[in-house]
């Protein structure tokens, strides 16, 4: 396993599990917005400054901080 912020760009890779670096409050938000285990993320782009990420999630596309996207555990990097 290794953290999103690793991995390349325009590849999809399954969620494997949430650090638990991070506030009970904040992992409950990450599962209500569906990053639960064996969903297929894929980061879209990076700011200039890496401080913001633009994710692929389910139908959806939305955008996090570099310290969530650190947290969050994936394998694979399939096209």
């Amino acid at each position: 396993m290794k953290r999103l912020i690793e991995c390349k760009y325009n590849k999809f890779y399954t969620l494997k599990a949430i650090d638990g670096e991070i506030t009970p409050k904040l992992r409950r938000r990450l599962l209500d917005l569906g990053f639960t285990s064996g969903q297929r993320i894929k980061i879209l782009y990076r700011s200039l400054l890496g401080k913001t990420y633009l994710l692929q999630l389910r139908d959806y596309t939305l955008s996090m901080r570099d310290r969530i996207v650190r947290t969050l555990l994936v394998e694979g990097g399939n096209d």
